[in-house]
């Protein structure tokens, strides 16, 4: 017999809702428990083919996770997380770019259930992968696409810009049965 309840699916539905991206954060540390918590999700997260093909590194340093926001057009924000954990994979089909995803979505879910906010960062240009690779030992077989930047939300300042909040109307998104419809 199991232990596990389920959430209602209001429940369920509010909070897959309501993940958003965390970009300023609050100085206090995450603890090791709630970071093995989240690399425990993350090990659990479904891979096509069940490969698995990730290596994740875990930086608490400030001082690299400052040296990581000046890695891409899309990180600054790091240089002031709790923690970031550096999501390197292997391969780059398009199934690699659909685990890594996955394997993020995952990680934010699970740090949003504990209380910690989440943001993601991309490294987007093969230059700004090389440097990662450099400053954390990363093997040139691996990848690191992105990475996940954690910490305890400072809710006194906007995480986004006003013109990038909000979501648009179903219907400018959705068509039922064709394109258009």
């Amino acid at each position: 017999m199991s232990t596990y309840e389920t959430p209602s699916p209001e429940a369920t539905l509010a909070a897959l809702r309501s993940l958003r991206q965390s970009r300023r954060f609050l100085p206090d540390p995450i603890a090791r428990d709630d970071l093995e918590r989240l690399l425990e999700v993350a090990r659990w997260t479904g891979s096509a083919k069940n490969t698995q093909p990730w290596h994740l590194v875990v930086v608490t340093d400030p001082e690299i996770n400052a040296a990581l926001a000046g890695a891409g057009a899309f990180t600054a924000f790091l240089s002031g997380v709790a923690a970031s954990i550096v999501v390197a994979l292997k391969g780059e089909s398009r199934s690699v770019a659909y685990d890594d995803g996955r394997l993020q979505e995952r990680v934010m879910l699970a740090a949003g259930a504990l209380g910690i906010g989440s943001g993601t960062a991309w490294f987007g240009t093969p230059e700004s992968r090389q440097q990662v690779r450099d400053l954390l030992g990363i093997p040139d077989d691996l990848e690191p696409w992105s990475a996940i930047g954690l910490g305890y939300t400072d809710t006194t300042q906007a995480q986004a810009s006003p013109s990038l909040s909000g979501r648009k109307p179903i219907s400018e998104i959705v068509s039922w049965e064709r394109y258009g419809a």
